[in-house]
């Protein structure tokens, strides 16, 4: 008995040891809608697929091993996934498992730094708008705060604004 408990409890770390992070996007809507979902995914993959295979004047349906080979990543035609998404010559294979690493790599890595802009912007843009609406009493709120941080700024009287 105690034998088998131990044997659960091994299991059961296992289990946690190898948890990691993942994500769903549920598809919604008829199977035509899902299919055309999955075709805009490929027809993102298949470009960057080609773009990375031409970069390198291979075909533009080139073999992970060709990729590897001409970009000169570490184990050449062996070349880990890992390796040739590091040297920027990953190859997204026609699989469940090829878009979902697309997405994840292409997809959601180059749209964050977008997020990022796009949240500053709102920011600025919201900072102007109070700006504007604002009078000199609620700048000097703004200038107190500062000049708590940095007493270089005048406590009242500053110009948050730069107007």
């Amino acid at each position: 008995m105690k034998r088998l408990l131990a044997v659960v409890a091994l299991l059961l770390f296992a289990a946690f040891a190898n948890a990691q992070e993942t994500y769903s996007v549920t598809l919604g809507g008829t199977t035509t809608n899902r299919a055309s979902l999955v075709g805009q995914v490929d027809l993102g993959r298949v470009q960057v697929n080609s773009d990375v295979c031409t970069a390198k004047a291979l075909a533009a349906t080139c073999t992970q091993a060709q990729a590897c080979v001409a970009y000169g990543v570490a184990g050449g035609a062996a070349c880990t996934a890992a390796d040739a998404l590091a040297a920027e010559a990953r190859i997204y294979p026609d699989s469940t498992g090829g878009r979902e690493s697309f997405v994840a790599n292409q997809v959601v890595r180059f749209r964050l730094s977008m997020y990022l802009t796009e949240q500053l912007r709102r920011e600025a843009d919201a900072y102007k708008s109070w700006c504007v609406a604002e009078n000199q009493t609620a700048r000097n709120t703004v200038c107190a705060l500062v000049n708590a941080i940095n007493p270089a700024v005048p406590a009242t009287g500053c110009n948050p604004c730069g107007q």
